[in-house]
C-alpha cells in the first residue's frame, strides 16, 4: 500500500533498478556475441618523406630503341602511386612520337617478363610536357620499371622524366590492426 501513495518514487525506483540491471548485464552479452570492440588509439603519419628517384631521367634517341629507367621509392611512407612529368624535344626535323610502359619486374629483351606491360598515358608527342600516372604500390625501397618506346623518331630527341609524387592523394595510409 505505501508504494500506491508514494507511486511516483516507486516508480522511479523501479527504472533505476531495471536501467542499473542493463547496464550491469549488457557488456558481457555483448562480448559473448561478437558485438564488442577494443581500440587502442589512433596512427597517423606525423613525420617522414616522399618521393622517388629515377635511375635514368634524360634519353637521347636516335632511333627506334627501346630504353628503360627504374624508379624507386626514395622516401619513408609507402605510395600508392607516382606520377611523371614527361618533357619531350623538339627535335630539328619531323615529329616525334612515344609511348611509356610500366613493369613490376625489369625489362629482358624490351619485354616485361611479369606479364604485359601497362602503358602510362596515350602516344606522347614531340615538343610537349605531359603528367603521366602510375597506379602501382610501392613500399619504401621497392621499385618499378619505366620503358620509353619511341614509335617515329627522325633526329635526335630528347625525353626527360621527373617525378611528381603529390601529398596526400599519393601516399598509402597506414595500415590499422587490431591487436
Amino acid at each position: 500500500m505505501s508504494c500506491f501513495i508514494h507511486f511516483r518514487v516507486c516508480r522511479a525506483a523501479a527504472t533505476a533498478a531495471v536501467l542499473l540491471l542493463g547496464v550491469a548485464l549488457l557488456p558481457p552479452i555483448a562480448s559473448a556475441s561478437g558485438l564488442g570492440a577494443h581500440a587502442k588509439g589512433s596512427e597517423s603519419v606525423t613525420a617522414g618523406t616522399w618521393g622517388t628517384t629515377e635511375s635514368v631521367s634524360t634519353m637521347t634517341f636516335t632511333g627506334e630503341t627501346d630504353q628503360t629507367s627504374t624508379v624507386t621509392n626514395s622516401g619513408s611512407i609507402a605510395l600508392s602511386a607516382e606520377s611523371f612529368s614527361v618533357t619531350i624535344s623538339r627535335p630539328t626535323f619531323f615529329l616525334s612520337l612515344f609511348t611509356i610502359y610500366e613493369c613490376a619486374v625489369p625489362w629482358v629483351g624490351n619485354e616485361c617478363s611479369g606479364g604485359a606491360g601497362t602503358q602510362l598515358g596515350g602516344t606522347l608527342e614531340s615538343n610537349s610536357t605531359t603528367v603521366v600516372t602510375s597506379t602501382a604500390a610501392l613500399a619504401v625501397g621497392s621499385s618499378l620499371y619505366l620503358q620509353v618506346e619511341p614509335e617515329l623518331v627522325f633526329t635526335s630527341t630528347t625525353v626527360t622524366i621527373s617525378s611528381e609524387v603529390t601529398s596526400p592523394t599519393q601516399l598509402r595510409a597506414a595500415i590499422k590492426t587490431n591487436q
